[in-house]
């Protein structure tokens, strides 16, 4: 993962809809594969996402918004459906 474009590409936010950062502190670790996030505040109970952006890539050029693999003999439209892919969790 290219160290830069991962810090400034993943994010944390509250709510349903993800709409409100959370302040903290990323980093990457273990050969850059390992990202962490350490919020300013102790966590909030409630909905939060873990937010990517679509244009992030590894440092092959792969990424989550386009197909990895890709058969030489079948066109492949190359469209990014969404500028971000968000995944909810939820702290008790």
């Amino acid at each position: 993962m290219d160290h830069a474009l991962a810090l400034r590409m993943i994010t944390v936010a509250t709510g349903a809809t993800g709409s409100a950062p959370v302040a903290g502190e990323a980093a990457l670790g273990v050969g850059e594969r390992v990202w962490r996030f350490v919020p300013d505040q102790s966590w909030q109970r409630g909905v939060h996402r873990l937010n990517v952006a679509t244009i992030i890539e590894d440092l092959a050029g792969n990424n989550i918004g386009k197909a990895f693999d890709v058969d030489a003999f079948e066109r492949v439209h190359r469209s990014v459906p969404a500028e971000r892919v968000s995944v909810a969790f939820e702290v008790r």
